[in-house]
């Protein structure tokens, strides 16, 4: 039994990227911001995160480094964030015009060439960011022990990047996961699944004291199949993924097409 689920699962760490809006708030009463992301240089960001502060509602930005994102009321905050970058808040009091956001790069201290950067990332600017306990590697080893690609889902060749954000409270508890962006089907549920059971984290510090941070991770759900549709499917995702970092990739093995 235990074969036959390594036979149809497989989980693997690549480097993949993704960049797809999809925003996760909305009411009648709504105000629409409009906006982009671009660097110093003033080229786009594809893929940026847009937080409403203090909340996980929000959004990314697509291919043209554009964003659109329904807020309750104005004036409002977001935090604006992308790996390499320094996250960004910026109070927007009128929904008139776009909202042009200008990230700068991080800059690197002491870098280490031997160990990778973790899949997941830290949105809120803290002096420490959270960190697993145990560390990153157990962190990672959780998720790819426990994560599952759900069969009706495989069956159908849904596949994409579902990107979850969550909170990490001061007493390192992992809470209130919901979805930047997803994929339908079963496989949304079972990433809001795997990530609250999660274990405890050594909460973000703060001028020396914890306070609760936000993080965010991508998840990849694949179908390896030799059927067209799914092979389309595939490719038209890969085209969207070339901006994001580091992910988890979920494989699911689909039996081939020309088995009866």
């Amino acid at each position: 039994m235990k074969s036959n689920r390594l036979i149809q699962f497989g989980i693997l760490f690549v480097f993949l990227n993704f960049a797809c809006v999809f925003p996760v708030f909305s009411q009648s009463n709504s105000i629409r911001i409009i906006g982009s992301v671009v660097n110093e240089q003033d080229e786009i960001i594809k893929g940026a995160a847009i937080l409403i502060k203090q909340s996980t509602t929000g959004t990314v930005t697509d291919l043209s480094g554009n964003f659109s994102l329904d807020v309750p009321s104005l004036p409002i905050v977001l935090l604006v964030s992308y790996i390499g970058y320094d996250t960004q808040e910026v109070q927007v009091n009128e929904a008139d015009g776009t909202v042009k956001v200008k990230l700068t790069q991080t800059q690197k201290t002491n870098p280490s060439p031997t160990e990778p950067e973790p899949i997941y990332q830290a949105i809120d600017q803290t002096d420490e960011i959270p960190q697993p306990i145990g560390g990153r590697e157990e962190w990672h080893k959780y998720i790819a022990k426990n994560i599952v690609y759900p069969a009706n889902d495989r069956k159908s060749g849904i596949q994409g990047v579902v990107l979850a954000v969550f909170n990490v409270t001061s007493e390192g508890k992992v809470q209130d996961v919901e979805l930047l962006r997803g994929i339908g089907g079963e496989c949304d549920q079972e990433v809001i699944r795997v990530i609250s059971a999660s274990p405890d984290w050594i909460p973000a510090k703060q001028d020396g004291k914890p306070v609760q941070s936000r993080m965010r991770v991508p998840i990849l759900f694949r179908v390896d199949s030799d059927k067209q549709e799914d092979i389309d499917k595939w490719i038209k995702e890969k085209a969207v993924s070339e901006a994001y970092g580091r992910h988890f990739v979920v494989v699911g093995y689909s039996s081939p097409s020309s088995t009866k």
